[in-house]
């Protein structure tokens, strides 16, 4: 089973990025796979393919790491391109990754080595994806995210993690929450 541990997005907040995304991709000139409203979330740690009798000692670290945490709000303010505008590959939606995201997400990857997974090289960013590019970026992108990019701040609330499966399909990716753990509790 593929699998991923993620912060989910409030209806609210879906339906804000959606609205963005969909001026973006009307204004592009490229192939993407643009991801479903409903879809967005914040990746904390992408596992892969996993032995899904793996879940409970995945749901008891989860629960560990995040009890005596405090929520986070992140701010969604500006739009990017991953690795670059010129060279994307993901388009995405974010903000400053606060001091406490970043520690949940490094508290957890310590935990996630303890079972096998190796280590994460990258620094938490957070971000939602938006889309992710085939092929050629349209040459104007740079342009478009910034044109796009002027948008009332969304805010994410980080208050709880979610571990999700992940079924490709022809028609897109179709996600199951598996279990979540409250920040907190």
């Amino acid at each position: 089973m593929r699998a991923f541990f993620c912060v989910t997005l409030d209806e609210r907040c879906q339906s804000t990025i959606g609205a963005i995304a969909e001026r973006l991709r009307s204004e592009t000139r490229m192939r993407a796979s643009w991801v479903r409203r409903g879809n967005y979330h914040l990746t904390v740690r992408f596992l892969g393919e996993i032995d899904p009798m793996l879940t409970v000692d995945l749901d008891r670290v989860c629960r560990d790491v995040v009890r005596g945490m405090d929520p986070v709000a992140i701010a969604l303010e500006r739009l990017g391109a991953f690795p670059s505008a010129e060279g994307a590959r993901v388009l995405w939606i974010g903000g400053n990754t606060p001091v406490a995201y970043v520690e949940l997400v490094e508290r957890l990857n310590g935990e996630l080595r303890g079972l096998g997974f190796g280590e994460e090289r990258k620094r938490p960013v957070a971000h939602v994806t938006l889309a992710r590019v085939k092929g050629r970026p349209d040459p104007a992108l740079g342009s478009l995210l910034e044109k796009v990019g002027s948008f009332s701040p969304e805010s994410a609330r980080v208050d709880r993690v979610t571990l999700m499966e992940s079924r490709l399909t022809p028609s897109g990716a179709v996600y199951t929450p598996l279990f979540e753990a409250r920040l907190g509790g």
